[in-house]
């Protein structure tokens, strides 16, 4: 076969061609400018078992963002804060970001707060639209359909959900006293109710009521501008999980309970959004997220909260999901917290009946439970990659914020590129730490050391720490064995193991 010249296309014409021809079902499946495909390489392909892993993913908010280090204005903790930095910052970070990504094999990278005035809105993103491009990289944006501010997350735009209901106020969604659905969170998680004339703010969490057709027919036109004005390799969609709409439409419409989250709406919700993204990029990825677990659920609660376990009316709600699609489960109360009612068992499968499921984790962010932002969470990803591999899942995401310069977050996200790939397909930790962590640590020896002596920080084992300085003096003591690169990730655990013990 004759080379394709896949340099003069846009994105969205390269992944047509592969649609059309059967090639590049994922975006790692996509060849870059100047290589070819031969029949004997296709042939060579073909022989070999898919992996149990086919897609990886990051999750990131912009404001939290930190790959371009030395700047200011990250926030470490939180989302709906005020975006920081500068506009170069927020293209340095995700340019960074995406090329270790289209070296590593992580296939998407969802982008929360994508659209901004504070960082540069629409021209920005067409610059990092054309950063993932290049790096054979998926850019999806984070669009909040009820909530999380829609298409453009914070600025003076149509397309901005806030600005959407406070021109219509009746649109709000509202709880079971007829109050609108608003209000900010402040340091200690306390709820403060914001009037529906206030300003719309980033800290500010505003709803839309998904049973009003204005509001469905608002999120079908923002996401058919999205992809008109922005060459995204898809969309992470979410109804919201800080409140559901009690008006009368919405308990006449919902046949069951709900809490913080309505498996009836996304099932009203997803279609319409996948149908108009689909109407303008064909080829986007579109990923639905569920903020719950595959495990069906026993209560006590009424209805699930997030991270909660399946409701048992939810695959009534998943057949109705638009087909083709990825759905996103969260794992982190079925993976660390050792609660003896959260168990995932064989029931928690999923089914790939027309959909494709994806596994997410809170590990290496302050979003975890008992958690650090950076992390080194090889133990809880491998345990996340083989569980979710047996259950039926093609496709693993993880938090991405934290620059790989800090070790932790180097090694977790060498582990999500590795762990159930063809070089590692039953995820074992110990082939990772030997083969891809040992180099980096001087060798195998040092890295079981490495992970031994950062296993001190769980907050699982507090009395651990008591072991913190004999570990400190072991890694100073090796430090002039190794070299100046390997030894920079060892003074990076040193200073944080010191961290937990200063004063």
């Amino acid at each position: 076969m004759a080379a394709l010249n896949l340099g003069a296309m846009n994105r969205r014409e390269v992944l047509q061609l592969g649609a059309a021809c059967g090639i590049g079902v994922s975006l790692g499946d996509v060849f870059l400018p100047n290589q070819s495909i031969t029949a004997a390489s296709a042939s060579e392909a073909a022989v070999h078992e898919k992996p149990p892993i086919q897609t990886r993913m990051f999750w990131t908010w912009d404001h939290s963002t930190e790959w371009a280090l030395n700047r200011l204005g990250a926030h470490t903790h939180g989302s709906c804060n005020e975006y920081g930095r500068t506009t170069q910052s927020f293209i340095d970070d995700y340019t960074a970001l995406f090329r270790w990504c289209g070296r590593n094999n992580v296939d998407a990278v969802v982008v929360w707060g994508l659209l901004r005035d504070g960082h540069g809105g629409l021209e920005s993103a067409k610059r990092l639209c054309d950063v993932a491009a290049k790096e054979n990289v998926r850019l999806l944006c984070g669009v909040g359909l009820n909530a999380y501010g829609g298409v453009y997350y914070e600025g003076d735009s149509p397309y901005n959900l806030e600005r959407h209901l406070q021109a219509h106020p009746e649109l709000y969604a509202v709880d079971a006293e007829g109050n609108s659905t608003n209000f900010s969170i402040d340091a200690i998680g306390t709820r403060v109710r914001l009037a529906n004339t206030s300003t719309p703010g980033p800290r500010g969490f505003y709803h839309a009521c998904p049973s009003r057709m204005e509001n469905q027919e608002f999120a079908v036109e923002s996401l058919k501008w999205l992809f008109r004005n922005l060459e995204l390799g898809g969309v992470q969609i979410e109804t919201g999980d800080t409140g559901v709409c009690q008006c009368p439409l919405c308990r006449d419409r919902r046949k069951h309970p709900a809490d913080t989250f309505s498996w009836e709406d996304m099932a009203l919700m997803y279609p319409l959004a996948a149908e108009a993204v689909r109407s303008v990029a064909p080829d986007a990825w579109i990923v639905c997220e569920t903020y719950s677990h595959p495990e069906p659920y026993t209560g006590p609660k009424v209805a699930p909260g997030f991270g909660d376990g399946k409701a048992a009316w939810a695959d009534e709600s998943l057949t109705k999901f638009p087909r083709g699609a990825f759905v996103q489960w969260v794992a982190d109360r079925y993976l660390r917290q050792a609660d003896p009612d959260r168990v995932w068992t064989d029931k928690g499968q999923v089914s790939c009946d027309g959909l494709r499921h994806v596994m997410r984790a809170h590990v290496g962010t302050d979003w975890g439970w008992g958690a650090f932002r950076g992390e080194v969470a090889l133990e809880w990803i491998s345990k996340l990659v083989q569980q979710s591999v047996s259950s039926g899942f093609e496709g693993i995401s993880l938090f991405g914020e934290v620059s790989p310069f800090h070790t932790g977050a180097e090694l977790n996200y060498l582990a999500l590129s590795d762990l159930g790939s063809a070089n590692n397909p039953t995820s074992d930790q110990a082939v990772f730490e030997e083969r891809i962590a040992g180099p980096l640590l001087g060798g195998h020896s040092h890295a079981i050391d490495f992970v031994r002596f950062a296993g001190l920080l769980d907050a699982r084992f507090p009395n651990r720490r008591t072991e913190i300085p004999a570990a400190i003096s072991s890694i100073y003591s090796r430090l002039p064995l190794l070299s100046p690169e390997v030894g920079r990730r060892w003074c990076w655990l040193a200073n944080q193991l010191a961290s937990f013990v200063y004063g």
